[in-house]
């Protein structure tokens, strides 16, 4: 969540939103290779089976990115960060279509509540948005969960141990800034300073959040006791913050869908 207040940061000292994204992968892949993994790994990671799905999530990684940046921008800090949190129903659905799990009634109502929710917290009224801003959340929900979706399909295809996932993910990261590098020569972007320095600012909320998320995960053999109290603890921070720091208002309807994500969450990872 830090990241998304960093957005809003950005907008405000007119930082150019994209470079600073770039640039973030680049300071997560130093990072990493002190926190994660070896360079010899870094520089290994064609030779990986799971290149190619590296690859695909790499390039999601820095495509939800943006839609996240301009979504607290333009609609807020607690949607950008709902919309984003709520995905964890396509890993669930594609687990009990691809893998086999068990469908319960539970699991049917926990999706229909995160579906519930993702319009609720897209449409603030019965139209369409006029703005294509409106819609950020919406596609940040799909990319997000089809990002999710590729790591858990990863994971149980590829991984042989658990740290494995760390791996990854920075492999993921060095495509991503691969990836944006090329955006950038291809725009001609101006790159300052100040988005180099913005950008590895905002990568130690990344890196660290991903560090200390997989730490907790470790530490406890039911990872399914600690998902809920971080996800739902991240959603009550945004909306606080939001509030607090951008007076951030959200509409009857936003608030049904914060109550249907709470709900949503809570279902999905403990039933």
């Amino acid at each position: 969540m830090v990241s998304v207040l960093l957005f809003k940061e950005f907008d405000k000292r007119e930082v150019d939103t994209l470079p600073a994204i770039v640039f973030n992968y680049l300071g997560a892949i130093l990072l990493g290779s002190v926190l994660f993994i070896s360079p010899v790994q870094l520089i290994q990671i064609h030779a990986q089976d799971w290149f190619w799905s590296a690859i695909v999530v790499g390039a999601l990684f820095l495509f939800n990115f943006f839609l996240i940046a301009k979504t607290a921008v333009n609609q807020g800090v607690s949607v950008a960060t709902f919309a984003n949190k709520i995905s964890l129903v396509f890993p669930v659905i594609f687990t009990v279509l691809y893998f086999g799990e068990s469908a319960g009634i539970l699991k049917i109502i926990g999706i229909a509540l995160a579906l519930c929710s993702v319009y609720l917290l897209t449409f603030k009224s019965s139209s369409l948005p006029k703005s294509p801003f409106g819609l950020f959340p919406l596609f940040i929900f799909v990319f997000t969960g089809i990002t999710e979706l590729l790591i858990n399909f990863t994971q149980k295809i590829y991984f042989t141990s658990d740290s494995e996932i760390s791996y990854f993910v920075i492999a993921c990261f060095s495509i991503s800034f691969v990836l944006g590098i090329g955006i950038l020569l291809f725009q001609n972007k101006r790159i300052r300073r100040k988005e180099v320095a913005a950008g590895l600012l905002l990568s130690l909320p990344n890196t660290f959040g991903l560090y200390f998320f997989i730490k907790a995960l470790n530490s406890f053999q039911d990872s399914s006791s600690i998902l809920p109290i971080m996800n739902i603890g991240t959603l009550l921070l945004a909306i606080f913050v939001g509030f607090i720091l951008y007076q951030e208002k959200l509409t009857n309807r936003n608030w049904l869908g914060v109550l249907a994500a709470f709900a949503s969450i809570l279902i999905l990872t403990l039933c």
